[in-house]
């Protein structure tokens, strides 16, 4: 007779306990703790089932608040055809969180991606989206200083990235490139998300070329993908 693990006994108990609507979805579940109290087990081996499900995207964890069942915001990828999300995404929902905004040196990595000199300054936006409390994204903004010369970023309260683009920046936007591809987070990242290093999440690379094919605006946008799930709609 094959022994099943009790990590898994655990895992099987919260699913099936999501099925039957003792745990909805956004609830919290019980902590390790208490399921290694419930399972007469240590806390390490709750901890491991626990782990697994939030990986599988069952679960999600909040620091210092506890473990939520998952409920994932479906986002159509080929509705967003203009600059930024379009007005009924769910990802514009909830409110940003501006973290920092400074002037940087471009650098190596960043002069190549937008493709302009390592000693040219760049205006540096870092923040978070939070929605129901929740991280779900994490943002870094960079606006090279030459197309943006009426532009003071620490005076300005940053919103719509698109808006102030379209205000302060002296080159008309005419398209965006998008790359989306997973990834893993530093220690500082997932401490800011909320959630593991060894769990991957979606970067959005965003590219915003000007009228004369210059790259005005470069961001990198962590979707939490814990509380996403993404899908096309195709015609046949």
């Amino acid at each position: 007779m094959t022994h099943t693990p009790q990590y898994i006994k655990i895992k099987e108990y919260i699913i099936e306990n999501i099925k039957h609507g003792k745990y909805r979805p956004g609830e919290k579940i019980p902590s390790e703790k208490d399921l290694g109290e419930i399972f007469n087990v240590s806390r390490i081996t709750a901890t491991t089932a626990i782990r697994d499900l939030v990986n599988e995207g069952v679960v999600y964890r909040i620091q210092g608040k506890g473990t939520f069942v998952s409920k994932k915001k479906e986002e159509n990828i080929r509705s967003h055809k203009t600059y930024g999300f379009e007005n009924d995404s769910t990802l514009n929902q909830g409110y940003h969180k501006t973290l920092s905004t400074k002037k940087i040196i471009a650098g190596p990595i960043l002069s190549q991606k937008i493709k302009i000199a390592e000693d040219e300054e760049l205006y540096e936006v870092i923040r978070i989206k939070i929605i129901d409390e929740k991280v779900n994204a994490l943002e870094y903004v960079y606006l090279p200083v030459k197309y943006y010369l009426s532009l003071d970023i620490e005076d300005k309260a940053v919103k719509l990235i698109h808006d102030l683009v379209q205000k302060y920046c002296f080159l008309s936007q005419k398209r965006v490139k998008v790359y989306i591809e997973p990834i893993l987070l530093s220690e500082e990242q997932a401490k800011i998300i909320g959630t593991d290093m060894d769990k991957p999440l979606l970067l959005w690379e965003k590219f915003t070329y000007s009228e004369e094919e210059k790259i005005i605006e470069y961001s990198k946008n962590i979707i939490n993908s814990e509380l996403y799930k993404f899908y096309m709609d195709l015609d046949i």
